[in-house]
């Protein structure tokens, strides 16, 4: 019932009404993320190629390395990680690293050490997402299919709205997309510092 509500209701509607849900800070979070994170992945085989001149054989190597331990640490990492130290300074932790990933990355040395960055952003990256699709499950109560549907919405918006913006700063010069990217992520820092208003009211101003 809820999946087909987020498929008849008009996005405007949607994106209205998501200002009253319990959980709407994290789907700040999620765009916030989404659109800062796509200022590292939009320009990435730009930004080796022209920095370091490496080819595409390279480039692959670093994407597909990165790729599988981002796969390594959400099997193996993310629940222990979640139950030692919760979702919320998990995704702390994460936001942090992340961001002085990016900025690493501006720093020119060679292929080890791009490696090394580049898994590092993966990695946590790979923390991010399903720990505040999880919040926002949780948060959602009976209602989780509507907040699936605004979950990727909020992230749809991030990942249109990101490459437009890396692209632009990208011409300006290869190293501010990343620097951006850090601000970004590290603004996203405030949605959790601060508890929500309490759920049950929320929930029931929405209802």
């Amino acid at each position: 019932m809820d999946g087909k509500r987020v498929r008849r209701e008009p996005l405007r509607n949607l994106i209205l009404n998501s200002f009253r849900t319990s959980y709407f800070r994290y789907l700040l979070l999620i765009l916030i993320m989404t659109f800062g994170l796509m200022n590292y992945e939009t320009v990435y085989a730009l930004f080796v190629e022209q920095k370091y001149g490496f080819d595409a054989a390279k480039i692959s190597i670093i994407i597909t390395v990165g790729a599988v331990i981002g796969i390594i640490v959400q099997i193996w990492l993310l629940d222990y990680l979640i139950k030692r130290l919760g979702e919320m300074k998990l995704i702390r932790l994460s936001l942090v690293i992340t961001a002085i990933s990016l900025l690493l990355m501006i720093i020119k040395f060679n292929l080890g050490y791009l490696i090394v960055v580049s898994a590092i952003i993966f990695a946590f990256n790979a923390f991010l997402r399903p720990t505040v699709s999880t919040l926002i499950a949780n948060s959602a109560g009976d209602r989780q299919g509507y907040a699936a549907g605004l979950n990727t919405t909020y992230t749809s918006i991030g990942n249109i709205l990101g490459p437009i913006l890396a692209g632009q700063l990208f011409d300006k010069h290869m190293n501010i997309p990343y620097i951006f990217g850090a601000l970004i992520l590290t603004s996203a820092l405030f949605l959790t510092l601060r508890k929500p208003k309490n759920d049950k009211e929320r929930i029931a101003a929405y209802d």
